[in-house]
């Protein structure tokens, strides 16, 4: 069944903007570790920050492939690593805005990296007149669909 795109991804923004910790799957050389992250978004794009040398950090250095689950929202992005996260003045005022007692004690470390990931599928698992759906967004092929998944 067709969704209406433009609504699905509202609905994904919305989630995301309400989220004060989501799960990171990251994975290299068949280890795949998790954590939880703070994170902020602009629109689909998620955006964090984390240490340079941290484990998530050197996973995907080597994979860019990354995962964010939280409720019933599965995300598969990429990820890239950019500079300190007090270069991303937008990072910076929504980290601000949204976490001020990290930003304190985390922003201004000198091993700090910000990472974006850009969004390449979500998927919200929701029951529909009594049955398991998935309201899917597929952002590379720009439309929206649910599946019934019985």
């Amino acid at each position: 069944m067709i969704l209406d795109y433009a609504k699905l991804t509202e609905e994904v923004i919305q989630s995301l903007e309400n989220t004060q910790t989501i799960t990171l799957a990251t994975c290299y050389e068949n280890k795949v570790t998790a954590r939880a992250m703070s994170i902020v978004n602009d629109g689909l794009t998620i955006m964090f920050q984390t240490g340079r040398h941290s484990e998530k950090s050197n996973q995907m250095r080597q994979n860019s492939n990354v995962a964010f689950s939280v409720g019933n929202m599965q995300i598969e992005a990429t990820a890239e690593i950019f500079g300190h996260p007090n270069d991303n003045q937008l990072f910076l005022d929504k980290y601000k805005a949204k976490y001020p007692q990290y930003h304190l004690m985390y922003t201004d470390m000198p091993d700090e990296v910000l990472v974006i990931a850009s969004p390449m599928k979500i998927t919200l698992y929701k029951y529909i007149d009594g049955k398991p759906c998935a309201d899917v967004l597929d952002i590379v092929e720009n439309r929206a669909y649910r599946e019934v998944l019985m």
